[in-house]
This record gives C-alpha cells, structure tokens and sequence, in this order.
C-alpha cells in the first residue's frame, strides 16, 4: 500500500501539470482534503486557489438514494435513478433548492472573505484527493464548463475507474498518481489523521492569494 500525506501528492502532481500547463492557471479543490492537495500544487505552480463546492442530491434519510449533484450553478441528474427511486419532479425540483442552499453555504465558509476567481477564458486545474464521489466530481467539472473555461485538467493522486470513465469528455486531461488498475492500493491523509476543517479551507486560499498574481474581471 502506498500511503502519502495531502501536500506529498500536491508536490508530485504539481510536477506533472508544470510540464502539461504552459501558462498559470487557476487552482481549484473541490473537497477539504483536495484542499490541502491542491494548495500544494498552486504553491509550485505559483498559481492562485480558489475552491468549488459540490453537494450530492439525495433523499433524506434513505441510504443509496443519489441521484445527482449540484455544484455551482450546475444541476447533474441521474435521470435512470430517479425513476428507480420513484420520485416525483416536484420532490427533486425541492431538493435541488435545498442543495443550492447548501453549496451557497459551503461556498462562503471556504473562501472567507476572499472572491471567486474569474474563470472566464482560463486554464483551470479542479483537484481532489482521491475521495470525492463521481457524481459530485462530474457535476463540479460540468459546472466549470458552463462557466467558459478555456480548458479543464483533473489533478488526484488516485481515482476509481468509475470516475475516469465518467470523465471522459468532461476534462481535457487527467493527471494522477497512480491509475486505478495500478498494483498497489493508495491512501492520502494526514500522517496525524487530523481533519481538515472549514476553517483550514479558508486558510489555504487566504495565503495562496497573497503569494500569488489572482486575476481580475
């Protein structure tokens, strides 16, 4: 088993994407773990951090019950699931708003009171520590589409064949570690198992802005 802390991967792939990314791009993590990846990686890449916040839709209460993802602004619907799960559109259409809600509040706790990037027309790295879901990792990158990047990379020490194959033709290129038919099994975590907090979000964007160039409008 390969074991690595969040800021170990970071290092690594940020060699990677230096040889892949030709101009600074922006950073973005997508869960409190890729946090710490990814601050790593704009660190090297002398690039700014921002964060996107992705919530799974599901019925409450009912295990195994997603059927989607919000992530800002972007709706991605298990069309299949819902009509398995047998739920009515205006059930969906209220949990929709519900996880609106809740992207909305994770959103603001991460970034503090830094601003979102202008993603318009650049180069966006979207980083995970190998643990997010597919569903949420498909709507975050479907978002980052909608929002007219110019191009996507996906940077993760390790990911589920699930997820590489959802990927396909959502990214314009994946970089890990290691891919998910490797031989050894891969874990990245804090060597103390410490939690990554809200807080500890926040405080990787803070410094990451005042180390790098952050764009404007």
């Amino acid at each position: 088993m390969v074991v690595l802390s969040q800021e170990e991967a970071g290092r690594r792939l940020a060699r990677g994407l230096a040889l892949a990314v030709r101009e600074t791009p922006l950073v973005l993590a997508l869960s409190p773990g890729g946090a710490r990846v990814a601050g790593e990686i704009a660190r090297v890449l002398g690039a700014p951090l921002d964060i996107i916040a992705a919530t799974r839709l599901e019925v409450p209460g009912r295990p195994r019950s997603t059927f989607g993802a919000v992530a800002d602004g972007a709706i991605v619907l298990l069309h299949d699931r819902i009509r398995t799960l047998g739920l009515p559109q205006d059930y969906v259409d209220g949990l929709i708003e519900l996880a609106r809600a809740e992207v909305d509040r994770v959103a603001a706790s991460w970034r503090g009171h830094e601003s979102a990037l202008p993603l318009k027309n650049r180069t966006v790295i979207l980083v995970d520590d190998g643990a997010t879901d597919a569903v949420l990792v498909v709507g975050a990158a479907t978002a980052l589409r909608q929002s007219g990047i110019a191009r996507l990379f996906f940077a993760t020490p390790t990911a589920s064949a699930e997820l590489c194959q959802a990927l396909r033709g959502v990214v314009d290129e994946r970089i890990m570690l290691y891919e998910p038919e490797g031989p050894a099994a891969t874990q990245v975590r804090d060597p103390s198992f410490a939690h990554t907090t809200e807080f500890d979000v926040h405080a990787l964007v803070r410094r990451s802005r005042e180390n790098a160039v952050v764009p404007t409008p």
